[in-house]
């Protein structure tokens, strides 16, 4: 039956308006507002040329997978977010952030033409039964042409267990490098059966294709947006040091800590800031308390969650870039401060050997060695000379090799060639390794 249009609002976004943004307590809730609101769009869109339609599962308060909405949804592709939220568990950074976020959330509504932020049972089993039936009725009446999955994981297995075909998931690190024997085990069915497979980072892309030997996998930068990442005129004369890492244990920002409590006659215009939240970050700001010098513990600043536009501006003021990550694909933030012409002192794994050389272009230190990262600290205080060459060549190297406007257009590319509408595709898949790098 097609109610009256005044009864709900369609799922296609028009051109140039708000998302729709659907918040589902129950599944029957969710069944019946689709199918009002699919009734309503059908007829209207039924004869008009449309967009590729594609259904992202993603964590609604990524930075990284905002904007994977945020450069498809320019390119002209409808992206449909969905963001599971199993009852009692955190979203992510975003919970545990201080100050109001709104803005991210206003950013990713305005770009998805709808969000379905689906909540799901706390238990495994329910859970991944609620996400999959959820999945499915919110594909079909979408209509989508594909599913993309930003993160492996229980993402992936959500997308293999709807049934909907064809999916392709991108795997950011800790979803390969981190998984139990259990997950690689699920891991390498979900892969295997994804039309594609796409790697954040070289490294990474070898891991996965030895888990899942059967799978097309092909190494894919999602990259930096170069005009909002650039270096100031002058860099600032005070020593400016940042980590934009979350507080999880996989970070280990703690070894960062215990690294500054090691520093003597520390310079007067030195300032380490943390800009990002987690559950970890109290825990750690009492460990500054307890460890570093109250002499200059105040010029330590958490800042427990940083809305983008401020982050920005603090990345590219900065001198220095910190990460103590124990594993990672390539990371974001890495290279947003590279683009910034930061000198990145990150430890000393595959990902960040993709982009750092020690001494070259940065300085590399062992996972969980806050001994080795003072010594190099202190290194960056007296800023040797091959410091300023390494901050252009920095940027010349995330020009090069991960400008996002260029890495969405081979995302999107992907995309088409396994779309399953005529209209859209490029015909036959091809190899992954004649699109990406």
């Amino acid at each position: 039956m097609v109610l009256p249009a005044s009864r709900g609002k369609s799922l296609i976004r028009p051109t140039g308006h708000h998302s729709s943004v659907r918040i589902f307590r129950t599944e029957t809730e969710s069944a019946a507002r689709l199918q009002i609101e699919a009734s309503q769009a059908g007829s209207s869109h039924a004869s008009d040329p449309s967009p590729l339609r594609l259904v992202i599962l993603m964590s609604a308060s990524s930075p990284w997978s905002r904007e994977v909405v945020r450069h498809l949804s320019a390119l002209g592709v409808a992206v449909h977010v969905i963001e599971f939220q199993p009852k009692g568990r955190p979203r992510g950074y975003i919970d545990y952030a201080r100050g109001d976020r709104t803005a991210e959330a206003d950013g990713l509504d305005r770009d998805a033409a709808s969000i379905h932020r689906v909540r799901t049972p706390g238990s495994l089993p329910r859970r991944f039964a609620s996400s999959v039936r959820s999945l499915r009725l919110i594909a079909r009446e979408c209509d989508a042409d594909l599913i993309l999955t930003l993160y492996g994981g229980s993402l992936a297995a959500t997308a293999f267990l709807s049934r909907f075909r064809p999916y392709i998931v991108y795997v950011v690190g800790s979803d390969v490098l981190l998984a139990t024997t259990l997950q690689k085990l699920v891991a390498r069915i979900t892969l295997t059966c994804s039309a594609a497979v796409l790697a954040n980072g070289r490294h990474l892309a070898r891991r996965v294709t030895g888990l899942a030997p059967r799978a097309n996998v092909a190494p894919l930068y999602l990259g930096v947006d170069l005009a909002d990442y650039s270096p100031t005129r002058e860099k600032p004369q005070r020593l400016s040091f940042v980590c934009t890492r979350g507080f999880l244990d996989v970070y280990d920002n703690a070894t960062i800590v215990r690294a500054l409590s090691l520093l003597r006659d520390v310079p007067a215009d030195l300032t380490i800031s943390f800009l990002s939240s987690g559950p970890l970050l109290a825990e750690t700001e009492r460990l500054a308390d307890n460890l570093i010098s109250p002499f200059w513990r105040d010029r330590v600043i958490f800042r427990g969650g940083t809305p983008h536009d401020q982050l920005r501006n603090i990345v590219k003021a900065g001198s220095f870039y910190l990460s103590a990550s124990l594993s990672d694909g390539t990371s974001s933030s890495l290279l947003e401060a590279m683009a910034s012409g930061l000198i990145p002192i990150v430890t000393d794994i595959p990902a960040n050997r993709e982009w750092i050389i020690h001494e070259k272009n940065g300085l590399l230190f062992s996972t969980g060695d806050h001994n080795g990262l003072a010594e190099r600290i202190r290194r960056a205080i007296r800023h040797e000379p091959w410091m300023e060459n390494a901050r252009l060549a920095n940027r010349k190297l995330v020009e090069e090799r991960a400008d996002a406007n260029v890495s969405m257009r081979k995302l999107l590319a992907i995309l088409r060639t396994h779309c399953k509408r005529a209209e859209h595709s490029t015909g036959k898949p091809t190899a992954l390794s004649q699109c990406l790098l």
